[in-house]
């Protein structure tokens, strides 16, 4: 009998062969222990999330950013579920088995090997659901920072996060005597990951180095740098201001409460900055001729031909003539009553339609009076003196008018939408994603393969150390006494 336990114990010393046993038992697992419900539940995670962030993702800043998160969220939510009760589970079986002269480098290879295929199978199907529910992540060859194709860079990433949660559930479950404690211990880890992932909710600042020790801090950096986070446009402050359009703004005023208003350090620091800046002869006239009213104005006809009737019916009709008219020459007759007579004689019509003059444009008046050589003449002189800030609020308060009228009220009301209309709805829009995407810019967020593939290795360390951190502690397992 003895000699058959001992050819039991020394049948299976090799490292590789153990592996492929216990591969064979996950893989019994996985079939009647029902540990394949992971791969439809990592399907409608990912669906939910989809539903989500399909409009936002790629779209904008804080769409990334918040893309990012959720599938983070979902790559180590699917990570901890595949292990978090795989050791714990046969703890007892585990103990026996390495009495007997099982390896735990073999038992913990096989659970990686397995895990690894687990994950990828996970991540695969997750970024199907993706692709299917329309999230808009960039398709075609060449799209990628990476690989040729961005959903493969995508999936890299979320394969890492959810490998690495896998290792760290594996570690769990390896220091929890029960299923129980190993499920109860999950919920604290899955939080702690979340809150101090330095993402999307902010931390405080004594705070900040511990997201350094998440697996979801490099999980949401590699996601949204690969995004495009820096490159695209905040959109939610200006969403907010384009929704208060109708808001009024301004109120009732006297004359003296918004001359007192100029007497703060806000006013003080803009003193300097200038309003009007000073033009010289030069700059003007080179305004003018680039400006496309100036050249249609020169183009506009001030003078035109005129035949003599057209003379003889305006001193026949205009008043500044009644004189001229009235005057009288021979035999009774006015030179009123002499141009009628010539104007109604058919044989002087030929001569009254003669035209006289020509046709004159401005810009050939302008031409004529040698303007443009006149403007280069004195093209360095100036035609004003600089307003600055300072000049005006002095102007204002030295004012002995407007010091007469403090106690007059003003009424200054409009609305956003108003104020938006006067400087131009696109250019409001485009000047508040500008500056808002400029303050929201992150350094580890550039969409480079330097920092993505920093990010990448950053999660396979976790892999490792997680996977030894695992293994020592189950090389000790014949010291439990329970």
């Amino acid at each position: 009998m003895s000699e058959i336990r001992k050819t039991r114990r020394i049948r299976h010393t090799g490292r590789g062969s153990q592996v492929l046993i216990y591969l064979g038992k996950q893989l019994r697992f996985f079939i009647n222990e029902s540990d394949w419900k992971v791969l439809p539940m990592a399907a409608v995670i990912a669906g939910l999330v989809a539903m989500v962030i399909r409009k936002k993702f790629f779209i904008n800043m804080e769409g990334s950013l918040i893309g990012g998160f959720a599938l983070t969220c979902v790559a180590i939510w699917n990570g901890c579920f595949n292990s978090i009760q795989s050791v714990c589970r046969e703890r007892a079986i585990i103990k026996r088995e390495h009495r007997s002269g099982m390896h735990i480098s073999a038992y913990m290879t096989a659970h990686m090997i397995y895990q690894f295929l687990l994950c990828a199978a996970q991540t695969a199907l997750t970024m199907f659901v993706l692709r299917q529910l329309n999230v808009q992540i960039p398709r075609g060859y060449g799209s990628g920072l990476i690989t040729p194709w961005m959903i493969c860079d995508i999936g890299i990433t979320m394969f890492l996060i959810s490998y690495a949660s896998d290792m760290m559930s594996l570690f769990l479950s390896s220091i929890s005597r029960t299923t129980t404690g190993a499920m109860t211990l999950m919920p604290f880890i899955l939080i702690f990951q979340l809150v101090f992932s330095g993402g999307i909710i902010p931390l405080p600042e004594w705070s900040r180095p511990i997201s350094n020790f998440t697996i979801s801090n490099y999980g949401i950096r590699a996601l949204t740098a690969q995004s495009g986070y820096n490159e695209l446009p905040m959109t939610t402050v200006w969403n907010t201001v384009s929704g208060m359009r109708n808001t009024e703004v301004g109120g009732t005023f006297t004359v003296g409460e918004l001359l007192d208003k100029l007497d703060n350090p806000v006013v003080d620091r803009l003193r300097d900055r200038e309003v009007l800046k000073a033009y010289t002869v030069g700059e003007v006239a080179e305004i003018l001729n680039s400006a496309d009213e100036y050249l249609k104005l020169r183009e506009k006809e001030i003078a035109h031909p005129i035949s003599l009737r057209e003379i003889v019916d305006v001193i026949l009709t205009e008043d500044a003539f009644r004189a001229a008219r009235e005057k009288n020459l021979i035999a009774g007759k006015t030179v009123g009553d002499l141009l009628e007579s010539v104007r109604d004689n058919r044989e002087a019509a030929a001569l009254l339609d003669i035209q006289i003059g020509k046709t004159l444009t401005l810009g050939q008046v302008l031409d004529a009076l040698h303007t443009e050589e006149l403007a280069n003449a004195v093209s360095e002189k100036q035609l004003n003196q600089p307003v600055t800030v300072g000049t005006i609020v002095d102007f204002l308060k030295n004012n002995e008018a407007l010091a007469d009228q403090r106690e007059k009220t003003i009424t200054l009301k409009t609305t956003v939408g108003e104020v938006m209309d006067l400087f131009g709805e696109e250019n409001v829009k485009a000047f508040i994603q500008e500056k808002t995407a400029a303050a929201a810019h992150k350094d580890e967020y550039e969409n480079n393969w330097e920092n993505i593939v920093a990010n990448w290795l950053m999660l396979f360390l976790f892999v490792a150390v997680f996977a030894i951190l695992a293994t020592v502690v189950l090389e000790l397992i014949d010291k439990d006494k329970r």
